[in-house]
């Protein structure tokens, strides 16, 4: 049974790959994922190195995307739907956004403006800022995440694992909100 969930916010509940790359003059959308370099794997400096004319390093890309371009991204499509099945499987208290920022103090300071604007009030301080977010695991505990190595991570740490499809993981060829609702709508039944 699932009790408490962990809420990856990056390319879960926002599209930031597609739009740091577009902010970055690249003629992509700054939502469709079917535009994202496959072959890039989960490094969107990379897609940025291959898509773009200018080079960048790791500091170079991270380090110049501004408090106000972090809380720009645009929402997911899934996005509200996701919270209302989260909030329904476990409850308002029990969720949790779990995120890791850069470290441009821009990017932590931006994802906590993003997390105002979109986030209802109640949510508003229910975050936890790490890239460990295997430390969250227990037998009760789902993590949704875009990262593979995460959710492997959190479940064997464990945890349980909903792993979101995107171009760098294995559901890259998966409609991600249908992914998304065949595993909750069967937690939901389960539950009922």
């Amino acid at each position: 049974m699932i009790r408490r969930i962990f809420l990856d916010l990056d390319d879960v509940c926002n599209t930031l790959a597609m739009y740091v790359l577009h902010i970055r003059g690249i003629n992509i959308s700054p939502t469709d994922y079917a535009e994202f370099p496959v072959e890039c794997g989960y490094d969107v400096v990379a897609a940025a190195n291959r898509l773009g004319a200018q080079q960048y390093t790791i500091p170079d890309f991270w380090g110049t995307v501004t408090r106000k371009q972090w809380a720009a991204v645009p929402e997911t499509d899934f996005f509200p739907w996701l919270l209302t099945a989260c909030e329904r499987l476990v409850g308002r208290e029990n969720i949790c956004i779990a995120t890791s920022p850069t470290k441009a103090p821009d990017s932590l300071a931006g994802k906590l403006e993003w997390i105002h604007a979109h986030f209802p009030p109640w949510m508003h301080r229910q975050y936890a800022i790490t890239p460990r977010k295997y430390l969250f695991a227990r037998p009760d505990a789902l993590l949704i995440d875009d990262n593979s190595d995460n959710i492997d991570t959190f479940i064997q740490n464990g945890g349980q694992g909903l792993l979101v499809p995107r171009p760098w993981n294995v559901y890259a060829d998966c409609d991600a909100k249908a992914h998304l609702e065949r595993f909750l709508v069967q937690r939901l039944r389960d539950v009922a």
